[in-house]
């Protein structure tokens, strides 16, 4: 997750699929925990500490959220290390970093925001997770309530939430490896629920003038149109969004294409250059596996927050369509 990546929650309805019906009650109970989580986290005005786990890194930031007439805002201030600030406000993305004097500015399709741990669809969920209701515990000094979802298959990791039992926001979060270890986890340790938020609480820290702006350019496309098709479907996983992105003018173009299963999502970059021949590699940063190849002469980079088996067999689907 990181400052940068915590931008992540979005959720849509939930779609009763024949799957469910054949899910015990408990299912069901989750599924409407993980609908509360949903609302809370988009519609609540709160404010607060957390702390963010990944192997032995620990990170501590500060959230201050506000939703007034669907229009979401949102501030994130890392405590730690260097200095950082993510402010998000409905799709407009602006990331400061003051050592460097420097502003990435990016427009997004989707509204997803904090935290990345939160499903961004639960119709199709239950054919992939085993999903139960847990038992009450206390986060941040705050009743809480935990919701687990077991993966059904290799193809994804298990997650556990635990969500204040009166607002429904989710206070605690983790990511489970294959033998249930804690990959990552976010948790707050101190939260506000409800406004009114502390004054210039959503205020940015960085004047637009004495900065370096850099804007990241994004617009969707179809990717089949541009030329490249992917044949190794995984199980549960669409594709959501597609897009160009330029980093920089005078830089070269980038295809980004995400797939998710409505909770763990791959993103998937391919982008001119790279030599023939070159090896393909694995590699894991925390709880994301990255599998690298070439393809002619395009790079190729498949990551996400799930196990190598799901990026590797993504990658090797890739292929350059014929013209």
């Amino acid at each position: 997750m990181a400052v940068v990546r915590a931008l992540l929650p979005a959720f849509f309805g939930i779609v009763l699929s024949p799957v469910l019906l054949a899910v015990p009650a408990l299912a069901d109970d989750g599924l409407a925990l993980l609908q509360r989580i949903a609302q809370g986290s988009r519609q609540l005005t709160y404010s607060g500490t957390f702390v963010y786990r990944s192997g032995g890194k620990v990170d501590s930031s500060r959230i201050a959220h506000s939703a007034n007439n669907g229009l979401e805002v949102e501030r994130i201030e890392a405590l730690d290390g260097s200095p950082r600030e993510v402010l998000r406000a409905g799709t407009e993305v602006k990331c400061f970093f003051p050592e460097e004097k420097l502003l990435i500015i990016e427009n997004r399709s989707s509204k997803r925001g904090f935290p990345t741990l939160l499903p961004a669809g639960l119709g199709g969920l239950p054919e992939h997770y085993a999903i139960r209701s847990g038992g009450l515990g206390r986060v941040a000094g705050m009743k809480s309530r935990a919701v687990l979802l077991e993966p059904r298959d290799e193809l994804r990791y298990g997650h556990e939430f635990w969500m204040d039992d009166a607002s429904g926001l989710l206070l605690k979060a983790s990511l489970l490896g294959e033998r249930g270890e804690t990959l990552e986890s976010f948790a707050f340790t101190q939260v506000k629920i409800g406004g009114p938020l502390e004054q210039g609480a959503l205020k940015p820290r960085f004047d637009s003038e004495r900065v370096r702006v850099q804007q990241v350019r994004a617009t969707e496309v179809n990717p089949e149109e541009m030329g490249w098709g992917f044949r190794a479907a995984l199980p549960g996983f669409r594709k959501v969004a597609a897009m160009k992105r330029q980093t920089a003018p005078g830089n070269p173009e980038s295809l980004h294409v995400v797939f998710s299963d409505g909770l763990a999502s791959i993103s998937v970059f391919i982008e001119p250059g790279g030599s023939a021949g070159e090896a393909d590699t694995m590699s894991t940063v925390g709880p994301v596996n990255v599998y690298r190849r070439h393809l002619g002469e395009h790079r190729l980079v498949v990551m996400g927050e799930v196990p190598a088996l799901a990026v590797r067999r993504l990658g090797d689907g890739i292929e350059r369509r014929r013209k």
